[in-house]
């Protein structure tokens, strides 16, 4: 008997850890990286520190997107015209420095692979910051491929940037597009299964012991 309670534990301890898998799999941020060609015309960094060109409170506003991608809000502190812009977005790539050798006249053409990129996420854009014009910017991508995963854009110049979109949760206020059922509402599903093959476990042991 007790070998059977033992068994319906270490399955309700399975359902659990499959909980937390399902929703660690939810997260709305993925790396980005140079599509095709572009890995050989430009280069990205990631930031993790100050950047040239970059002013103090601009910085800190990357920096604080970079640990938390819901936080737009820093951003639009320190640009204060692009709040509407910014409103209900999140980042879907940390802020990284984008950077070219050659110099062009005709501004830059970048292609991402975008690995968190899903059809939920409405409103895609870039959020960039020019160290030769000292200012914030939202670029309109050229193209936005959901099925490959990828988003072309046209720069002036290049310095720090990070993807933004509308993601599943937001979109689904109106917004063309609908939410991925690996959310907290299905993950609250599992666990209340496993809370109840719990219970039931319980139950059988204290049955045994009134025997």
């Amino acid at each position: 008997m007790k070998k059977k309670i033992f068994g319906t534990i270490l399955a309700a301890a399975l359902v659990v850890s499959q909980a937390v898998t399902v929703f660690a799999a939810g997260s709305k941020v993925g790396e980005a990286s140079l599509a095709g060609d572009n890995a050989g015309q430009y280069t990205m960094t990631a930031i993790t520190s100050s950047v040239e060109g970059v002013e103090a409170a601009s910085m800190e506003a990357i920096l604080a997107v970079n640990a938390n991608p819901s936080s737009l809000q820093a951003v639009a502190d320190v640009a204060p015209d692009l709040a509407d812009e910014l409103a209900g977005k999140e980042a879907i790539t940390p802020f990284f420095d984008l950077t070219s050798a050659v110099e062009t006249e005709d501004g830059y053409a970048v292609t991402l692979s975008v690995s968190s990129l899903t059809s939920a996420m409405t409103d895609v854009k870039l959020l960039h910051y020019s160290t030769a014009r000292s200012l914030w910017e939202i670029v309109e991508p050229t193209n936005v491929d959901y099925a490959n995963k990828l988003i072309s854009a046209e720069f002036e110049d290049l310095s720090p940037v990070a993807v933004i979109a509308n993601t599943g949760a937001a979109a689904s206020d109106g917004a063309e597009g609908t939410s991925p059922q690996t959310g907290m509402a299905s993950n609250w599903m599992v666990w209340l299964g496993a809370a109840v093959v719990l219970a039931a476990a319980g139950v059988v042991t204290y049955r045994k012991a009134r025997q």
